[in-house]
């Protein structure tokens, strides 16, 4: 069990004698859940940052009196928190869901929080559904279930902080909205971790404070009930956590002078953990729309919709149509498979999970990574081929035996055609020569020779092709037959190193690595002081819908990822990400559109690590769906992209 913990900010300044007697005398004790109960799913937030596989940022942008942001959530010491701070007249808060992740039907649900509020907000633990006031049936649409919601004081500035009320709305919020509360209830709630639960079942709402029995609303059917009956839903809900800003209302007006800084607000929602727990948890169902998209050649992003009643899902995998099948994760909703080798075609099944019931596989469906632009290793040549034959040349000058049969090879891959000869260092007449046309996957293509009288020998790759495109070069060979390689760096993994070009605006020696996939992507450059220098693109987005954006990053530095209103630059969503990995790391960072028919995605330098990060195959959309994004992995170099400074951000290919 977790012990409860005590907030940061709320004991600073204390004596030891009193932060002892407030941890000894509070109720901090976790609350057991009804006899019969298991439990299904849990955030203790013991991790650093927030768990985007159940959570989203929820209603971002301007709310009521305030504006919602990620950036007053963060996650430390095994603790949410949800500040209210003000910075620059802004009052910030922020509203968290689980939406289309998570949404449980029935159970009982129980979270311990610190409520620390301030006059002008409010904070709650609460279920809602996306249906609600929809056909006037709040058994089929749902019923807003406030599980607890805390105030400093109400509109008359009383102060009320040691109580909550529970309560419960339906129909709408217009005219023919109704409610049922339970009125302030508890007692010295004001002070350190208290739980707050529900039993939901079909036929009665049940709550409770630190365990203690405190209100029961019995399920009617009729348009106007008497309370305590209402409207018991009879359809899955998500979880909430919020805290709400509005001056003038039931919970008071703001201080004159705001809430304080992010850094010294102590207008905080402290959650030490949220559970759900089901009485003979549900079998789930299948899930459904799975599909393999975004695929590229080095990962397969899987997304289906969510299940009722579905913690975790586990994602199976084979080599073979039918299975049989692995299990390579359990996770939320969606799943990014970087553990793929290029040009395999992989089959996946999903089944969903509740507790120890696991429902049958989906309908299985299959990706194939791209094939990579190396053959080996890290590292290719690459030549540009505008159909008219420049015969520009990839060289290197090895020693050979006079009067000795040799072999020599290439692997290519891609468009157009290219001219592999060994020749003299200097003059004709070749020894070999050979056209190859490159297709879609790597062939190998080889000449035999003899040297003649020549003690070196020049190995020599030209564009000679007719035709426009790309031509990929990797793993050259020059020795004798089973023999040693005579050619030094043959698969470029040292760059440039021996090789010479004829040319070289044509010809590049080009580490695959950083391009995530395809032959462009983008670099940042970083000097170890922040310069906000940035790289964007503007989408048309829907209002009021949910999106993800995502990105691949590698290298060493930090950046800031961010999703801003086209209208003002005010941004819907923002994350901080450091990169220390030579690998490729997928981020996503999921935002509300808000009032919004155009956004842009913005990445800075926020760096104060001297490195480069570079970016490719960035996305942007609804999960699942299409990329609104032009040009997200920058084959087109910089177009639809805008670089505040190409210094700083430059797409090329790298």
């Amino acid at each position: 069990m977790k012990s409860a913990r005590s907030p940061r900010r709320v004991i600073l300044g204390m004596t030891l004698s009193v932060v002892t007697s407030l941890l000894v005398s509070s109720p901090l004790l976790q609350a057991a859940p009804p006899a019969g109960y298991t439990l299904v799913w849990s955030d203790e937030f013991d991790s650093s940052t927030l768990d985007y596989r159940y959570w989203n940022h929820s209603y971002p942008g301007v709310y009521r009196g305030g504006f919602n942001s990620p950036t007053a959530s963060s996650v430390a010491n095994g603790n949410l928190t949800i500040t209210a701070y003000t910075e620059g007249g802004v009052h910030y808060t922020d509203h968290l869901d689980t939406k289309g992740k998570y949404q449980p039907k029935y159970g009982y649900m129980e979270a311990s929080i610190y409520f620390s509020n301030a006059p002008g907000n409010w904070s709650a633990f609460w279920m809602f559904a996306p249906t609600i006031g929809a056909t006037n049936q709040p058994h089929i649409d749902g019923v807003e279930l406030d599980i607890a919601e805390h105030r400093e004081v109400n509109q008359a500035g009383t102060n009320i902080a040691d109580q909550i009320p529970s309560t419960l709305h339906w129909d709408g919020y217009a005219a023919n909205h109704k409610s049922v509360s339970s009125g302030l209830r508890g007692a010295g709630l004001s002070t350190g971790f208290h739980t707050y639960g529900m039993e939901w079942t079909p036929d009665y709402l049940k709550f409770y404070i630190d365990g203690s029995y405190l209100y029961t609303v019995n399920n009617s059917t009729a348009v106007d009930p008497v309370p305590p009956l209402a409207p018991v839903p009879q359809r899955s809900e998500y979880l909430l956590l919020s805290t709400e800003i509005l001056t003038g209302s039931w919970a008071g007006n703001i201080p004159a002078g705001g809430f304080g800084s992010l850094a010294t607000s102590d207008s905080q929602m402290i959650v030490d953990y949220v559970r759900v727990y089901q009485a003979a948890p549900p079998m789930p169902a299948v899930p459904a729309s799975v599909l393999a998209a975004n695929v590229n050649h080095r990962s397969i992003t899987l997304s289906w919709t969510m299940s009722d009643n579905t913690p975790s899902y586990n994602v199976k995998r084979s080599l073979t149509s039918g299975g049989p099948y692995t299990t390579i994760a359990t996770t939320g909703v969606g799943y990014v498979d970087t553990d793929v080798i290029p040009d395999t075609t992989y089959y996946y099944v999903v089944s969903a999970v509740n507790g120890a019931n696991e429902s049958a596989n989906s309908a299985q469906v299959s990706g194939t990574p791209l094939p990579s632009d190396t053959h080996e290793g890290l590292w290719s040549g690459q030549v540009t081929l505008t159909g008219t034959p420049s015969y520009a040349a990839l060289r290197q000058t090895v020693p050979v035996t006079a009067n000795t049969n040799y072999k020599a090879g290439i692997w290519i891959k891609g468009s157009g055609r290219l001219r592999l000869l060994i020749r003299p260092p200097a003059g004709n007449p070749y020894m070999a020569d050979k056209y190859m046309t490159a297709t879609s996957t790597w062939v190998y293509h080889e000449v035999s020779f003899n040297s003649g009288v020549n003690t070196s020998a020049l190995f020599y790759v030209d564009d000679s092709s007719l035709t426009a495109g790309t031509v990929f070069v990797d793993d050259a060979f020059l020795g004798l037959a089973g023999g040693t390689n005579l050619l030094a760096n043959p698969g470029f993994e040292s760059g440039s190193t021996v090789w010479t070009t004829y040319q070289p605006a044509t010809w590049k020696i080009r580490l695959a690595a950083n391009t995530h996939a395809g032959t462009g992507s983008a670099r940042g450059t970083f000097t170890g002081t922040p310069s906000y220098h940035s790289i964007k693109q503007y989408v048309n987005v829907t209002p009021s819908t949910a999106y993800q954006t995502g990105l691949w990053l590698k290298g060493s530095g930090k950046v800031r990822l961010m999703v801003r209103q086209a209208s003002d630059g005010v941004y819907l969503a923002s994350q901080y990400i450091t990169v220390t990995s030579p690998d490729w790391t997928y981020y996503t960072l999921p935002f509300n559109s808000g009032a919004n028919s155009q956004v842009f995605i913005y990445l800075d330098d926020s760096s104060n690590i001297a490195g480069s990060v570079y970016l490719d195959d960035v996305f942007l959309g609804l999960s699942g769906g299409a990329n609104l994004l032009v040009n997200p992995g920058f084959e087109s170099g910089s177009a639809s992209w805008t670089s505040s400074n190409t210094a700083k951000w430059k797409a090329d290919q790298y």
